[in-house]
């Protein structure tokens, strides 16, 4: 017994050993538990702190503002001169005009007797009994203010006579002098109407009725009617008022009667014409040579025969003389521009109505070629997609970059050369082709359409800036986001569709927010759309486009465009990013995503890893170009090529953005290369760059070489320097996915891990070889079919047999 509670001792040491351990282990997590919830409860308590001062400031802000905007009213108010008029009473005023209704009405119910003061006296122009008391008039009468007095009597005038142009019948003394004690005052002496003006009066007790002026009211002749002037016939006066009105003098419309309408701009005229403004002038009207529109007044067709219905005289033939040098640049031209401008067509309801001879439309010259140039898409109601906090120092993708890539354009000379295309926002339905009906809804409408959605999944988050954002990156303006991303999908579709019908060479879209991160049903990292991802899908859908490669050489992968085109195998996506084996934003881009079912193997993925030491450059670019890129490229042989133009490899770009020291020369000669697959129809889209002097740089030497230009020099050092180990490995990681779909990658593959000097002497190299096997060919094939003089001096050809024996 002895033994074995020996031997049990231990094991209850151990078992109270973990129990005491599982009991500290209990107390620790009940302490860390608390912590949290005391310390989740201090920062609840600090965010509604933060929520409630923030309220408070704005609440405040608002009404500091309520009460400026108040402050500011009644200083209006108070700059107000008596002679203008306001519909808007002071406050005094209505203060006074309350006090004295209130007297006026505790004065009605004492119904104590008051003097007749408030009526004037006939002979009020001699003697002051008339003066109306103060009592009885606290206020003075503003110019605001009709005169009921008067407004009255004139009514009960115009009852009594049919007509205002009627002769007046007198009223009966009794009636006139009630008129006359209840005349309003005036401080001006009685005005007589002038005697040319006056009506025949048969009794002089009549003038001396007459009404005064008020000073607040114009001098209304109650009495009087006006009598036309012996200088002008009613004809004339009648003509006069047609001729303000734009109308015919006669009920019909006469033949080639044109009314004169001031507001239209004339057409084909160089001069103003004045109106008619005396009778003189429009009894001897000007010849008028300006065709004016909307001519005529009715809606019915001119009469057979008229004369503007005639077409013009027959042109005299001559015979033709060869056009000079410079008219045929500019009839070309002409010819050339017609495609793309479109003349206004006539509206279904206007009526044929020939106006002499047209004259064709005088074109610009904008360039002195006559072939199609490079187009620019830029706009800039795209600058206004900012975040409400305003500081573009936290937010890397703001307004400035497209401004100071598009100032370049415009200093260097380069927008001239190029035909720059009218924006326009894209479509819900060009939306749609790549985006869910959600989202679109979401991001590319206003609020109010928002409750055609399912909202439990929208999400907007509060950024550290004070602003709105999709995520902690992608700011969100609920007044301008929406229309610049619409804008700028509208524009890279205007550009491609144009670039593929051949109204331009190729294209360059200056365009933000960028698009190639924004998945069907997702918007993530500065981008709402995929723009180029649309622009595909259109040109397959609408111009039954065959082939198309999106290139996308930015620092981050395009997941977005993966994404939509992750089956097609119309649509082949190579991309040449940063992955550092998935820990680079956005995760996205491995080697061995090749695609799925149909587009297997028409997704190809370039993805760096090993840091940035040493950062990669030009050296590392130009070889999974010439290794990679460009052999997929031309054994896939693409209808057009649309590049995701991010600069944010170049240098000036921090770590988390880029990192890399790519330089603009090489994207340059990326394009030049480009240029020479699918007959030059290369679009350029931007997406990434945030460092502005990089980003001009590079855009700057894209649309030189999209407009022909010589690239700029790549730096010999580089041209000279064979890819880090680092990117040799990452090559040929990718070679060796992509080369079961891509057979020309095993010819291609040695010159991803030699400098670029080396690759174009081998090349070289091989092409001589290749050169001199195909003339040795030749010479053996001549050797072995004898000629026909051989044959005749009796010379036989060898047999089949013998023709891989050597000669004796």
């Amino acid at each position: 017994m002895m033994a074995e509670q020996q031997r049990d001792a231990p094991e209850r040491e151990l078992e109270q050993q973990i129990l005491q351990m599982k009991k500290q282990h209990q107390l620790q997590h009940q302490i860390l538990l608390q912590h949290f919830q005391q310390q989740q409860q201090h920062l609840a308590e600090q965010h509604d702190l933060q929520l409630k001062q923030y309220y408070k400031e704005f609440w405040e802000r608002q009404k500091h503002l309520q009460e400026l905007r108040q402050r500011e009213q009644l200083e209006a108010l108070r700059k107000k001169e008596k002679h203008e008029e306001s519909a808007v009473a002071s406050t005094e005023v209505k203060h006074k005009l309350q006090a004295f209704l209130r007297q006026r009405a505790s004065g009605g119910s004492n119904k104590t007797p008051r003097v007749e003061s408030s009526c004037w006296s006939k002979n009020m122009d001699t003697s002051t009994d008339g003066i109306p008391n103060s009592n009885d008039f606290p206020l003075r009468k503003t110019a605001s203010e009709p005169n009921l007095l008067k407004v009255r009597l004139k009514q009960r005038v115009m009852e009594r006579r049919c007509s205002p142009m009627s002769k007046r019948h007198l009223p009966s003394p009794l009636k006139k002098k009630l008129l006359s004690s209840c005349l309003p005052p005036s401080e001006s002496p009685p005005q007589e109407p002038p005697k040319e003006l006056s009506p025949p009066c048969e009794s002089d007790e009549y003038q001396s009725h007459a009404l005064f002026s008020s000073p607040s009211m114009p001098n209304i002749s109650l009495a009087a009617h006006h009598v036309l002037s012996p200088d002008l016939s009613e004809a004339a006066l009648r003509a006069a008022c047609t001729a303000r009105l734009g109308m015919p003098l006669t009920g019909q419309m006469l033949p080639g009667t044109l009314p004169f309408y001031p507001s239209l701009p004339a057409i084909e005229s160089e001069h103003e014409e004045t109106p008619l403004d005396t009778i003189s002038e429009l009894q001897e009207p000007q010849q008028r040579g300006v065709i004016r529109p909307l001519g005529r007044t009715q809606s019915s067709p001119l009469p057979l025969g008229h004369p503007l219905l005639e077409g013009p005289p027959p042109p005299i033939l001559q015979p033709p003389q060869p056009p000079p040098e410079e008219e045929q640049k500019d009839v070309e031209l002409k010819d050339n521009e017609s495609r793309s401008i479109r003349p206004l067509s006539r509206a279904v309801s206007s009526p044929v109505v020939h106006l002499g001879i047209p004259e064709p439309p005088t074109l610009s010259r904008r360039r002195s070629s006559t072939t199609p140039t490079t187009g620019l898409a830029y706009d800039n109601q795209m600058l206004k997609h900012t975040c409400i906090c305003g500081n573009n120092i936290v937010h890397p993708e703001h307004a400035g970059r497209l401004q100071s890539i598009w100032s370049r354009l415009l200093e260097t000379g380069l927008v001239a050369r190029c035909d720059r295309l009218r924006p326009r926002k894209a479509t819900t339905q060009e939306l749609q082709t790549c985006h869910t009906e959600n989202h679109t809804i979401l991001y590319g409408t206003s609020s109010l359409n928002r409750h055609k959605m399912d909202t439990s999944k929208v999400t907007f988050v509060r950024l550290p800036c004070g602003g709105i954002g999709v995520d902690s990156d992608t700011t969100w303006n609920e007044m301008y986001t929406a229309s610049a991303a619409r804008m700028a999908v509208g524009c890279t579709v205007d550009l491609a569709v144009r670039t593929w019908t051949g109204d331009i060479k190729n294209g360059f879209a200056i365009v933000r927010p960028p698009g190639h991160h924004a998945e069907p049903q997702q918007a993530m990292g500065f981008c709402f759309f995929n723009s180029v991802a649309i622009a595909a899908r259109i040109l397959q859908r609408e111009h039954r486009v065959h082939k198309i490669l999106i290139f996308d050489w930015g620092m981050h992968h395009g997941n977005g465009t993966q994404d939509i085109f992750y089956s097609d195998p119309r649509v082949l996506v190579i991309s040449l990013h940063r992955y550092e084996n998935g820990n680079f934003f956005p995760g996205t881009g491995s080697p061995n995503d090749c695609g799925v079912g149909e587009g297997l193997g028409f997704n190809v993925n370039i993805g760096w890893n090993g840091g940035l030491n040493p950062p990669l450059g030009d050296a590392e670019y130009l070889a999974a170009f010439r290794s990679v890129v460009l052999p997929i490229a031309k054994e896939f042989c693409p209808d057009i090529i649309l590049v995701s133009a991010g600069f944010d490899a170049t240098d000036g770009h921090l770590p988390p953005l880029g990192g890399y020291r790519v330089t603009p020369a090489c994207y340059g000669y990326m394009t030049r290369q480009l240029m020479q697959l699918c007959e030059g129809r290369v679009v350029l889209a931007l997406e990434g760059g945030y460092d502005l002097p990089s980003i001009c740089d590079s855009a700057e030497e894209c649309v030189k070489v999209l407009l022909g230009d010589t690239p700029s020099d790549i730096c010999p050092s580089e041209l000279s320097r064979a890819p880090c180990h680092n990117a040799v490995m990452s090559l040929q990681e990718a070679i060796s996915v992509q080369m079961k779909h891509w057979p020309c990658l095993q010819m291609s593959s040695k010159s991803g891990m030699i400098s670029h000097n080396d690759a174009v002497r081998s090349e070289k190299e091989d092409k001589d070889t290749v050169s001199a096997m195909a003339s040795l060919s030749m010479q053996h094939q001549s050797m072995m079919s004898p000629p026909r003089v051989l044959m005749q001096q009796g010379f036989q050809p060898l047999k089949c047999q013998d023709a891989g024996r050597p000669m004796d």
